[in-house]
C-alpha cells in the first residue's frame, strides 16, 4: 500500500467516486452552481497558496460561464478534470500591457476565505469549498504529511461548528480551521 497523501481515500459527498473522477465534465454539469463555486475557490485556496501554482486566482464569477461553455463545446472533454479546464479556459495576462487597477489586491494568504466568508455563504458553497481544497490536497501536493481521511461533509459540519463557536475567530482562513482536524498521530507505515 503507497504512503503520505496518494494513499489517503477519498470519500465524496456524492457516493465515493475517486477524486478524479469526480471532478469532470461530467460532475460539474451535474452539480449546484453554488457548489461549483465553492470547489473553484477551494482548488484555487489550494493551488495558489499551499501548491504554489501561479494562475489560480481567478474568481467563480469570472470562471464558471467559461467552463460551462467549454464543456458545451467539448462534449468530447467530459472525462477532463475542471481544473485542467480552468487552465484552458484562464485569460493569460498580456505581458506587453501592465493594467493599473486590477481590481482588489489581497495581501493575505487565502484571500477573504475566512470565517466571516464561511458564515455567509450556503451549505452548497462550503461544501464545494471543502471538496476543491481537499482535492487539491489528495492530488497536487505529492509529499504532504497531513492526512484528511473523512469526507468533505463531515470536515463541513465540523468546520462550520466551530466558526459559529469561535466568533472572534472571524478572519482565520478556512484552511486554517481545516488543518485543525487533519487526521492526527499518522505514522507512514513501509510499502507493502
Amino acid at each position: 500500500m503507497a504512503t503520505g497523501a496518494w494513499a489517503q481515500a477519498s470519500p465524496s459527498a456524492a457516493g465515493g467516486a475517486p477524486a478524479r473522477e469526480k471532478f469532470s465534465g461530467a460532475w460539474w454539469n451535474q452539480s449546484d452552481p453554488e457548489e461549483r463555486s465553492g470547489f473553484l475557490n477551494g482548488a484555487a485556496d489550494c493551488l495558489t497558496w499551499t501548491v504554489h501554482k501561479k494562475g489560480f486566482n481567478g474568481t467563480p464569477e469570472q470562471l464558471e460561464d467559461k467552463i460551462t461553455k467549454f464543456y458545451k463545446l467539448h462534449p468530447e472533454a467530459a472525462s477532463l478534470s475542471v481544473v485542467d479546464v480552468w487552465e484552458k479556459v484562464a485569460e493569460q495576462p498580456k505581458a506587453s500591457k501592465v493594467e493599473e487597477d486590477q481590481g482588489e489586491v489581497w495581501k493575505n494568504a487565502h484571500w477573504y476565505l475566512n470565517g466571516e466568508w464561511w458564515r455567509q455563504v450556503s451549505e452548497a458553497e462550503q461544501l464545494g469549498f471543502l471538496e476543491g481544497y481537499l482535492w487539491c490536497l489528495r492530488t497536487q501536493v505529492p509529499a504532504s504529511t497531513e492526512r484528511y481521511s473523512k469526507s468533505a461533509s463531515s470536515y463541513r459540519q465540523r468546520i462550520d461548528t466551530f466558526v459559529r463557536a469561535n466568533p472572534k475567530l472571524a478572519k482565520e482562513a478556512v484552511a486554517t480551521t481545516l488543518h485543525r482536524f487533519r487526521d492526527q498521530n499518522i505514522v507512514d507505515s513501509p510499502q507493502q
